[in-house]
């Protein structure tokens, strides 16, 4: 999946993945397609709750080796 921006945050614990991508949230555009990488197990449900309650889509999650890609469409 072609996302347009890619933030990096594998071997940050939580909240620092999380907090990673609300920045490069609060900087893009809605339609906009965001991959968050990162190591800590609790960052796919974290996104997903957040997204959920800020109203963005969390589109898929896949976990290559030790890292997961978590793929987020900015909404509205």
């Amino acid at each position: 999946m072609k996302a347009d921006a890619v933030v990096d945050a594998r071997y940050k614990s939580c909240p620092g993945p999380l907090l990673a991508l609300v920045n490069t949230v609060m900087r893009s555009k809605p339609g906009q397609v965001i991959e968050l990488l990162a190591t800590d197990p609790a960052a796919p449900n974290d996104v997903k709750a957040w997204a959920s309650h800020v109203g963005h889509r969390v589109i898929k999650v896949e976990k290559e080796n030790d890292t997961y890609h978590i793929y987020l469409e900015v909404l509205g």
